[in-house]
């Protein structure tokens, strides 16, 4: 957990000389009228085939436990191969210092394609929620960051912003944190923020804890179609992947794979 208290203090750092002060940025974003529902368009993927997965790709230079493993990612290039090969959406990593992000990379990758973006960030102040729907889609409140309160404060004033919420949980404690809630856009992730350690039947085996109405996402240490396949079968659906696709040599038909077990 240090290193996720880490980024999260980092963060709040980061945010404590704003460039534009809140009351701007809330008039901004309220004037805003080009969004892109996220959660329709996963559903949308999904209703396409019974084997098709609806992938949120992920534009990732680096993470803390890797490194930096893609250095030279152009987000231009890379958000328009992946709705070329079948991203349902698109997901970009905007913190600074210990994923290499930027919200100039979100920008540039929205302006590029036609598909709903998710912004990834460590968000814990409604400043960033404005900010946020100023220029994405989509944002991540990560359970384990906040408290109760202030995670459904948050929820409620993305939401009221028009742009859709992806909450993260890690494990049976963040699940009985956001139970009274029902939050449509679930992501669970497969690796657990204790240890660190992934483990890709994670997701499926927290599936069973949501009901059908609610949009599920499988997130990190997946790598290939025979994962995708095996989380399947417990009734999920939706995919982030971004090592491996960031990664990859052939985005395009390493996305396509993914999507639909074929090349």
């Amino acid at each position: 957990m240090n290193i996720l208290n880490e980024i999260i203090v980092s963060r709040q750092k980061d945010y404590e000389t704003k460039k534009v002060p809140e009351t701007e940025l809330c008039v901004r974003c309220r004037d805003r009228n080009d969004f892109r529902s996220f959660r329709t368009a996963l559903q949308h993927k999904i209703q396409t085939s019974p084997d098709t997965a609806a992938i949120i790709a992920e534009i990732k230079r680096g993470s803390p436990s890797k490194g930096l493993f893609a250095p030279d990612l152009n987000p231009i290039i890379c958000a328009t191969e992946y709705e070329i090969g079948g991203a349902a959406c698109l997901s970009v990593l905007t913190e600074p210092h210990y994923f290499s992000g930027s919200l100039e990379d979100l920008i540039s990758a929205r302006k590029n394609c036609k598909l709903p973006v998710l912004r990834k960030d460590f968000i814990v102040s409604e400043y960033q929620v404005y900010e946020t729907a100023l220029y994405a889609d989509c944002m991540l409140l990560i359970v384990r960051c906040l408290e109760i309160e202030q995670l459904k404060n948050l929820h409620d004033l993305a939401t009221s912003l028009q742009i859709d919420v992806l909450v993260e949980v890690s494990d049976e404690e963040d699940i009985r944190k956001i139970e009274p809630f029902h939050f449509p856009l679930i992501g669970i992730n497969n690796r657990n923020l204790a240890t660190m350690n992934v483990d890709t039947e994670r997701a499926g085996n927290f599936a069973h804890y949501f009901s059908p109405d609610q949009t599920i996402v499988a997130a990190s240490g997946i790598s290939s179609r025979s994962d995708i396949e095996m989380t399947m079968r417990t009734g999920i659906r939706s995919f982030l992947i971004g090592e491996n696709l960031s990664k990859s040599h052939n985005r395009i038909d390493t996305l396509r794979q993914l999507v639909t077990g074929m090349s």
